[in-house]
């Protein structure tokens, strides 16, 4: 189990006390998460100054963030795609291009309890904070993802008193 704060780089995730590993210099990561759970701050937290952010909230198209998408793969960047993603479809959008174009593709689950979500949105403002109804609508529709999906690596991920803490995926038996 790793706490992720300003020391870790979750991308090699490197510290003292963890395995040293390389990162890939293509890597696509895809987020995974209902509304309020943690994925823009862990961006903002983790993957700000070394990865694209790819977000809809951000671009507000489907067909912007697609030419985003391609400008990353011809540019060989990294990126990380900061939307629910909740299904397997919603994920093949980005990890079926990532693996043509050679990129190694990573997903972080983020854990999604219902009632930490609503509270968190609560303490938004303006266009960030949403109707409670999406919440529970995205939380409806949330598939887990497996590593049959074309994912080179899986994160579990989970917002514990302001910390976040990253473990491997396990799938279940």
């Amino acid at each position: 189990m790793l706490y992720v704060d300003d020391r870790i780089s979750v991308h090699g995730l490197n510290n003292t006390n963890t395995k040293e590993t390389l990162s890939p210099e293509k890597t696509a990561i895809i987020f995974i998460g209902i509304p309020a759970s943690g994925k823009s701050s862990f961006f903002a937290k983790q993957f700000k100054d070394k990865c694209v952010h790819i977000n809809l909230d951000t671009v507000n198209t489907r067909n912007k963030e697609m030419v985003l998408l391609d400008k990353c793969l011809k540019a060989n960047e990294s990126f990380v795609v900061d939307n629910t993603n909740p299904t397997k479809a919603d994920r093949q959008r980005y990890i079926i291009p990532a693996k043509a174009a050679g990129y190694h593709v990573e997903g972080y689950f983020f854990q999604s309890i219902l009632a930490d979500c609503i509270s968190r949105n609560d303490n938004r403002t303006g266009k960030a904070k949403i109707p409670d109804i999406a919440i529970v609508s995205k939380s409806n529709e949330l598939e887990l993802p497996t590593m049959d999906e074309g994912f080179d690596a899986l994160y579990f991920v989970k917002l514990e008193k302001d910390n976040f803490i990253v473990d491997d995926w396990r799938d279940e038996p």
